[in-house]
C-alpha cells in the first residue's frame, strides 16, 4: 500500500537522520583513528575495559567460594548452609559466562554493522544506547550486594536522552539487527503467478453469461493464499525482519514500531490473528501493496470461441441464404483449402466442434436447423475452384 521498493531505501525521516548522526558519532570514536591516536592511547579499549571487569567478578567469585570451604573447613557454617551458598557461587559462575559470551558476541555483531552501515533503524533505540554504552565502558559489569552478577550503568537515547540500565539476564542484552533487502523480490513474483495454473495459464471457470472463460479472478479471490504466503514469509524474516520491514520500508517511527512490536496475541479489525501489532501491520501493508501489483488476466476459452464462430457463421448463412448441411460439422478458426488449377491454396486444421447452431445474429432461433434457400431456382454457373471444407471462419470472412 505505502511500500515502493524503488523509493522506501532512499528516504529518511527526521527522526532516523538523528538516529544517524548518533552511529555516525560512533562511527568516529570507533574506526576514524589516526595512526597517532592508535599508537599513543590514554586509556584502553572499552571492550579491554569489559574484559578487566569481567575478570575481576570471577576472582571475586572464586573468593567467596575459597571463603566459604574454609568455614566449612572450620565448622563456622553447617553442611546445608554450604551446599546452599556453593550453589549460588555454581550459579553467578554460570551468569558470569553466559553475560561475557552474549556481551562479547552482540557487540562484535553491532561494530561489524556499524561499520558497514547495515544497521537497521527498526532497531530500539533503547536497546542500541545499551550496546553503545557497554561499547564505551559507560556500563559496568559487577556483582550486587546479594553476589548475583549484573550490568548496570547509564545510556543515552538519540531522541529521549539519559536512562538507567540495569540488567540481571544476559538474554536481556540487546541484540542488533541489519536492514533486510527489498521484500518485492520475494512478493512480485508471487503476485504474478496468482490464479494461474501449474503452466502459466489463468484457470478455466465459467463467467457470468455461462461461458467458459480462462480467468485468473478477482484479487479478493485469494484472500486465503495471500494470508497464508505473508505469514510464511513474515515467520521467516522473523520479528527483527517485520521491524526492518516497517523503519527502513515504511519509515515508521521508532517509538510506534516498539509499541506494535510489544502488543502481542494482536487481532485486526477483520479478525485476523497475528504474533504481534507489528506482524498485523506488517501485513496489512504488503496486501495493499499486493492488490495494487496484481492485474487479473482473462483470455477466451477455445470452447467459447468455437461456439461463437459457429453461431456467427449460421446468422451470416442465414441473412445471405447460404445453406450449411445441418449435422456438418464446423471446425473452428479452421483455414480452408481450396483446390484450384494452380494447386493448393492455403491449408489449416484446428478442432472440430459439433455443436449445431441454433440462433441467427438477431437472437432468432433457426427452425430445425435448417435455412430456406430462396434462389432454388437460379443456376448456378460451374466454377473451377472446388472447397473441400467451408469453416466458420471461412463463412464470416466470405461474407462479412
Amino acid at each position: 500500500m505505502e511500500y515502493n521498493p524503488n523509493e522506501a531505501r532512499k528516504k529518511t525521516s527526521p527522526e532516523q537522520q538523528i538516529i544517524r548522526a548518533a552511529r555516525n558519532v560512533e562511527y568516529d570514536r570507533k574506526f576514524r583513528k589516526s595512526a597517532e591516536d592508535r599508537l599513543n592511547q590514554e586509556n584502553p579499549t572499552p571492550q579491554g575495559v569489559f574484559k578487566v571487569q569481567s575478570q575481576a567478578v570471577a576472582r571475586n567469585i572464586v573468593g567467596q567460594a575459597n571463603d566459604l570451604v574454609n568455614k566449612k573447613g572450620k565448622g563456622e557454617i553447617s553442611n546445608a548452609d554450604f551446599a546452599a551458598k556453593m550453589a549460588m557461587v555454581d550459579q553467578m559462575v554460570g551468569n558470569l559466562g553466559n553475560f561475557t559470551k552474549t556481551v562479547e558476541s552482540n557487540l562484535a555483531m553491532y561494530n561489524e554493522m556499524l561499520k558497514n552501515g547495515t544497521l537497521s533503524y527498526g532497531m530500539d533505540q533503547h536497546e542500541e544506547a545499551v550496546l553503545q554504552a557497554i561499547d564505551r565502558g559507560e556500563v559496568e559489569l559487577a556483582l550486587d550486594d546479594e553476589g548475583r552478577v549484573k550490568m548496570e550503568g547509564v545510556g543515552k537515547h538519540p531522541m529521549q536522552g539519559n536512562f538507567d540500565i540495569n540488567i540481571y539476564d544476559f538474554v536481556n542484552i540487546p541484540k542488533p539487527f541489519r536492514k533486510m533487502k527489498p521484500i518485492n523480490t520475494l512478493v512480485d513474483p508471487f503476485v504474478k503467478n496468482l490464479g494461474l495454473d501449474e503452466n502459466g495459464m489463468p484457470r478455466a471457470r465459467t463467467n457470468e453469461n455461462g461461458q467458459l472463460v480462462y480467468d485468473s479472478g478477482d484479487y479478493a479471490e485469494h484472500d486465503k493464499e495471500v494470508l497464508g504466503f505473508t505469514l510464511d514469509a513474515l515467520n521467516e524474516v522473523g520479528p527483527e525482519g517485520v521491524r526492518s520491514f516497517l523503519g527502513d520500508h515504511l519509515n515508521i517511527p521508532n517509538d510506534e514500531i516498539k509499541a506494535l512490536a510489544e502488543d502481542v496475541n494482536f487481532v485486526d479489525e477483520d479478525g485476523l490473528e497475528f504474533e504481534d501489532g507489528a506482524q498485523a501491520a506488517a501485513f496489512k501493508n504488503l496486501n495493499g501493496y499486493m492488490g495494487n501489483k496484481y492485474t487479473r488476466q482473462v483470455r477466451p476459452h477455445p470452447d467459447t470461441i468455437a461456439n461463437a464462430a459457429a453461431t456467427s457463421a449460421a446468422n451470416i448463412a442465414a441473412q445471405k441464404q447460404v445453406m450449411l448441411p445441418a449435422q456438418e460439422e464446423v471446425q473452428a478458426q479452421q483455414t480452408e483449402v481450396m483446390q484450384t488449377p494452380q494447386g493448393t491454396v492455403a491449408e489449416t486444421a484446428i478442432e472440430d466442434i459439433s455443436q449445431t447452431p441454433t440462433t441467427d445474429l438477431n437472437g432468432q432461433p433457426i427452425e430445425n436447423n435448417e435455412i430456406i434457400d430462396e434462389s432454388t431456382e437460379e443456376t448456378v454457373e460451374e466454377t473451377p475452384l472446388k472447397m473441400k471444407s467451408l469453416s466458420a471462419k471461412d463463412l464470416i470472412k466470405k461474407y462479412s
